[in-house]
């Protein structure tokens, strides 16, 4: 095999490039992944680098996945021992294997947002904290933004001084830590947490994995956050091996945690560090590409690069305009159909926006003009309520000390046992220091409830033994779903049962691929790989469907023709982005990652008048689309919608035929929305609404850089354009 074949001459010096710190700077769509899979081969088979000492980190499952596959499809022998994974799926395989060192045992639950919502309320409930003081969201983001700061419960209201309500939060987070170690628990941010603080404690534990990992690769690294970064720290600095891959122009996820200044300081992090740029571009035409190039260079906080590409010229950016949203979904709906009869396939087109609200006014455009459509943002897999009630026996059944999912699973189906007795039974079990299955066992000792609830934990206890028991996984998920009685309890609303009964076989078939595909096909292991997967349905196969999506779910991603709705002032960019000049400079990212997703046809679209929360509102095109130079586009005068002449499914626009007096010379035209008009100290404007004020006419009209403006024609001088 030749490593080198199909690289270029910049891609073939990163994989070469083995020895101390290494950025590569991979712009949009210059072969990163590529660039990554044989600098992993080029380590093992050229420089006999074992492969279980490589340590490579991603950002989503379907990342690690591709990865992994197209090396073995190198045939890289023994690949299957690479550590590679996503930073959460690598500290748990850490942690499974010294929980006990930090107080907990390798069967830890791994809590997702919905039970980490239940236990900070009861926290909160429990401290007698007012919900008008601290909300359990308001919680729930502190916490998580302290976790990814590197900051523990007795660190938060000295590092959080400045913040309201510090001292209430540094109550709940306490409580709300002391509540999972009870459970023998952890939320996904104490997965890397906790890595953290074994390596700090535990300093033979680190030295096991600083001399494990001779190299490691970060991949997106303009995505990590402060936690990553000293984590992955602690593993490198020794050797200085490390590797991060990454575009500082593509950083869209500073409202998470990730800390650009991870990339763009990484050179003083790791002095000596040698930079390459990846700046050919397979992707998209040169006029997608200069334009995309173009509105960047307007960001200050940036390592700088300039992408390029050999696929020719390619057509304009076409820019929409529309007098309202409802024009704009009809609009992008033509054009989808338009482009579909001309040959390209509805899969080969998305329509991005920045807020997921956007989607429903083209989403009725799409269903009137019957276009094939999916909505990419689905609720996850995992996180539907039918699979969580039966994966909370199945936790249980792993880790008896979960509270959580014992009060789920006795719940579903319900079994007579309220909440009052629930919280005798718990506190017997914790008066006795026993687990909750001992508890079950015990049940017709405990003095505190009646005896059929007696008998029902008892009978439950057995249960989850049963399924513990089980020989195999797909097994002890039938189990759950049949000897539980939950199954039969869906079937008695059969309207609703359908969906949830084809999501239950869809579990059983999870546990079965695991159980085929997995190396450890133990019930923890599948518990804990449903833990950390993205989601099943956030993406599906579906031909010949349009994609509709957020930009943030749209990054690694690439289609033929690619659609910009909403690019308007206070939308996109969003309004408190003018106040903040970092937030700014996200947004723009934002807008990049946006149009490199395009590789031949790219639209950006805007309307005059928008409804949002209930009321219109007037806007402004987008400075974003200002601040690409006008040789890179062109206004779709084709299109009928663009023209303002008439809305092809509902809306007809009407025009104000304005009389002629000697009032007004000047005005010898109708004015509709739409038209451009000329003023003498204003400029050019958009005409965004005409209405009658007595005898005269009033027209509101919005001047780029500006505002809106509103002109009584009697008095004015202007001129149509």
């Amino acid at each position: 095999m030749d490593i080198f074949e199909g690289l270029n001459d910049k891609q073939a010096e990163a994989v070469r490039t083995v020895s101390g710190p290494l950025l590569i700077l991979a712009g949009a769509g210059s072969g990163k992944t590529r660039t990554v899979i044989h600098r992993i081969a080029y380590l093992i088979n050229e420089c006999n680098v074992a492969p279980w000492r490589i340590l490579a980190l991603t950002f989503t499952n379907k990342a690690a996945g591709e990865m992994r596959s197209r090396i073995e499809g190198l045939g890289i022998k023994d690949s299957n021992e690479l550590w590679m994974g996503t930073f959460h799926s690598i500290c748990a395989r850490i942690l499974r294997r010294h929980a006990a060192s930090i107080g907990f045992t390798r069967d830890f639950t791994i809590y997702d947002e919905a039970d980490k919502k239940n236990v900070v309320k009861d926290c909160i409930a429990a401290l007698n904290i007012s919900e008008h003081l601290l909300t359990a969201e308001t919680a729930i983001s502190a916490i998580s933004n302290a976790k990814n700061d590197g900051v523990f419960p007795g660190e938060f209201e000295a590092s959080y001084s400045y913040r309201f309500g510090v001292k209430e939060l540094a109550e709940v987070y306490t409580a709300y830590q002391r509540k999972l170690a009870e459970n023998n628990a952890m939320d996904f941010d104490d997965l890397l947490l906790n890595v953290y603080r074994l390596f700090l404690d535990d300093e033979a534990t680190a030295d096991i994995y600083r001399n494990r990992f001779l190299h490691v690769v970060i991949d997106e690294y303009q995505d990590t956050n402060h936690l990553q970064y000293e984590i992955v720290s602690l593993i490198a600095k020794r050797h200085g091996n490390i590797c991060v891959v990454g575009d500082d122009d593509q950083s869209i996820y500073g409202w998470r945690g990730a800390d650009i200044r991870n990339i763009l300081e990484f050179e003083e992090d790791f002095p000596n560090a040698k930079v390459i740029r990846l700046e050919q571009n397979y992707r998209s035409t040169s006029n997608i590409l200069d334009a995309a190039n173009a509105l960047i260079a307007n960001n200050k906080d940036r390592k700088g690069k300039n992408l390029w590409t050999n696929l020719g010229e390619g057509e304009k950016i076409t820019i929409m305009e529309h007098y309202r949203d409802l024009d704009e979904g009809d609009a992008i709906a033509l054009e989808v159909k338009k482009l579909a009869e001309g040959g390209m396939k509805y899969s080969d087109m998305a329509v991005l926006y920045r807020t997921n609200a956007q989607s429903r006014v083209i989403e009725e455009s799409f269903l009137r003009a019957s276009i094939p459509y999916q909505i990419v943002r689905g609720t996850k897999f995992y996180e539907r309520a039918e699979v969580k009630d039966v994966m909370a026996y199945l936790k249980l059944a792993v880790n008896p000390k979960d509270e959580l999912a014992f009060s789920r699973a006795i719940a579903s189906p319900k079994r007579g046992i309220g909440t009052a007795t629930l919280d005798k039974f718990f506190e017997y079990a914790a008066f006795k220091g026993m687990d909750l299955m001992e508890a079950c066992l015990n049940a017709p000792l405990i003095p505190t409830v009646s005896s059929a609830a007696r008998v029902r934990f008892a009978a439950f206890g057995g249960l989850i033994g049963n399924i513990a028991s089980c020989e195999s996984l797909p097994e002890a998920v039938k189990m759950a779903m049949d000897k539980s009685g939950y199954k039969q309890s869906l079937m008695k609303n059969p309207e609703d049962a359908e969906g949830r009964l084809h999501n239950l076989d869809e579990l059983v078939s999870a546990a079965a691929d695991f159980e085929t595909t997995s190396e450890d096909k133990s019930l923890s292991a599948f518990l804990e790989n449903a833990a950390l997967i993205a989601g099943a349905d956030t993406l599906s196969d579906g031909a010949g469907q349009c994609l509709l999506m957020s930009i943030h779910n749209s990054k690694g991603l690439e289609f033929g023709c690619v659609f910009v709705a909403g690019m308007e002032e206070n939308l996109f960019p969003l309004a408190k982005a003018s106040e903040d000049d970092s937030e700014m400079e996200e947004e723009r990212r934002l807008c990049y990652v946006a149009m490199t997703r395009a590789q031949k046809r790219l639209y950006l679209s805007y309307a005059n008048q928008r409804r949002q929360y209930g009321n219109t509102r007037m806007s402004l095109p987008s400075r974003f689309i200002d601040e690409i130079p006008e040789r890179f586009k062109q206004v779709n005068s084709a299109n009928p919608i663009a023209t303002k002449t008439e809305r092809p499914f509902t809306y007809k626009p009407q025009s104000v035929s304005l009389p002629k007096t000697p009032k007004k010379p000047s005005v010898t035209e109708s004015f509709s929305p739409g038209d451009k008009l000329s003023h003498k100290s204003w400029g050019v404007g958009t005409v965004i609404d005409v209405a009658k004020s007595g005898s005269d006419t009033i027209i509101t009209v919005a001047f780029a850089g500006l505002g809106i403006k509103k002109i009584m024609l009697g008095v004015t001088e202007i001129t149509k354009v």
